[in-house]
């Protein structure tokens, strides 16, 4: 495998995406799968669904074709190259599907929020045994067992953020994209060729549906999409490699968590509001980043890219990981974590200005 065929893979993803989101806009419109506008939500119109079902199968067909046009095999992943394409193609697939059965019934949080975690523990548990775990300090220790779990909270956790932040046009597409993208370069970097196959193919289907979801979206990827998103991009984040000789297991924590930062930022900062405004943690609201900036004086186009802008950043600063000792990575992970908060106070602190307004 190459980086010219990584780059095709690409091309050949988004170029899917472009030709059959209009398709599944077309088919939800027909099935009247759609979102309707309703006190908590932004839009202004019935807006069709199963954008995500046009990323899924843009990201399955491409991830197909490689899985017997290339030779993935790595020594750097547990997986062999077809195992690996089927196992990320089905568990997609679950994933999706779990999410379609949401947009279709319009489950309670609640039930939403239980079937998304056992559907990510039933394929991370695939994942786990086949020795794909993510890469933390207890490796090597007596608590090495607990990397287990922590991999299925991870794959869980991302999941539903993901899910959580698709809340703005644009704007989980968009960080989806971002993120994928930064995955496959650092991947890249460090030689690791199937996973960044994996990941430049899933940010060529988020962008090609990206075109459409854009506002005034067109089209929503629902909780379909979302899904399938978030649990793909948890999958790459613990199949990643961080650094050029993989062995800097205290480099390789921090590098997924910032690329994957804004979707963590959102759930913490709006679980944080409802608690302290006494309300329940899983009911939907409009008190997510982009809303508090909307509420603040931005537009949407604004809000959105200033969230975007956050996910480049944090990126950006992954990519810096591989260059740096150990010790010099916990102080760049303290420091992203310092303009986080810098980044809330101010924010908090217009908001509050706002109101009082």
């Amino acid at each position: 495998m190459s980086i010219i065929e990584i780059a095709i893979a690409f091309f050949a993803a988004l170029s899917v995406s472009l030709l059959s989101t209009p398709l599944a806009r077309r088919v939800a419109l027909k099935c009247r799968l759609v979102d309707k506008p309703n006190r908590r939500k932004r839009h202004l119109i019935t807006t069709p669904l199963l954008g995500g079902m046009s990323i899924y199968i843009s990201f399955a067909l491409t991830v197909a074709a490689g899985m017997f046009l290339l030779n993935g095999d790595s020594s750097m992943i547990s997986f062999g190259w077809k195992p690996l394409c089927l196992l990320v193609i089905g568990g997609a697939g679950l994933m999706s599907i779990v999410g379609l059965i949401d947009d279709i019934l319009g489950l309670s949080a609640v039930i939403k929020l239980t079937l998304h975690t056992v559907a990510a523990i039933l394929v991370g548990f695939v994942f786990v045994t086949q020795g794909a775990l993510l890469n933390v300090f207890l490796t090597g220790s007596s608590y090495a067992w607990l990397t287990a779990p922590l991999t299925v909270i991870w794959l869980v956790g991302i999941t539903n953020s993901v899910n959580l932040l698709d809340h703005a046009d644009g704007l989980s597409a968009g960080t989806c994209a971002i993120a994928a993208i930064f995955f496959t370069i650092i991947n890249l970097i460090s030689g690791n060729y199937p996973v960044a196959f994996i990941s430049a193919t899933l940010g060529g289907a988020t962008i090609g549906f990206l075109f459409y979801n854009y506002n005034p979206a067109s089209i929503f990827m629902g909780d379909c999409g979302s899904n399938m998103l978030g649990f793909m991009l948890g999958i790459i984040a613990v199949l990643g490699v961080y650094t050029p000789e993989g062995s800097i297991r205290e480099i390789a924590i921090f590098a997924p968590v910032l690329i994957l930062a804004l979707p963590i930022i959102d759930t913490a900062f709006v679980l944080q509001y409802r608690w302290k405004n006494g309300k329940p943690l899983f009911d939907g609201d409009r008190n997510h980043l982009a809303h508090r900036l909307m509420r603040m004086g931005f537009s949407h186009t604004q809000s959105v890219m200033v969230l975007l802008v956050v996910a480049v950043l944090m990126g950006t600063l992954a990519l810096l990981l591989p260059t740096l000792k150990p010790y010099q990575a916990v102080l760049l992970f303290a420091h992203a974590i310092g303009l986080i908060a810098l980044f809330s106070f101010f924010m908090n602190r217009a908001e509050t200005r706002e109101i009082r307004k």
